[in-house]
């Protein structure tokens, strides 16, 4: 497995965190979903006035640019 943390440790990672930096991959595997639908929900708390249309508009534009990012590898 690739480490995502390469070279800038010197010493062994933590077995605890090393656990926990493994499941990276899968995460990634998933963020697209979970974006998607924390856009769904942000749309709905907007539709249901629960946040105002402006607040909603903020959060709609900046998880479709994380997604976007992802989407170009960045």
């Amino acid at each position: 497995m690739e480490k995502l943390w390469g070279g800038r440790f010197k010493k062994n990672i933590n077995k605890e965190m090393e656990k926990f930096i493994s499941s990276f991959s899968f995460d990634k595997k998933l963020i697209k979903h979970d974006l998607l639908g924390s856009i769904a929900h942000a749309q709905m708390l907007g539709k249901c006035i629960i946040i105002k249309k402006e607040e909603k508009d903020k959060i709609v534009k900046g998880l479709m640019r994380i997604l976007k990012e992802m989407q170009e590898g960045k």
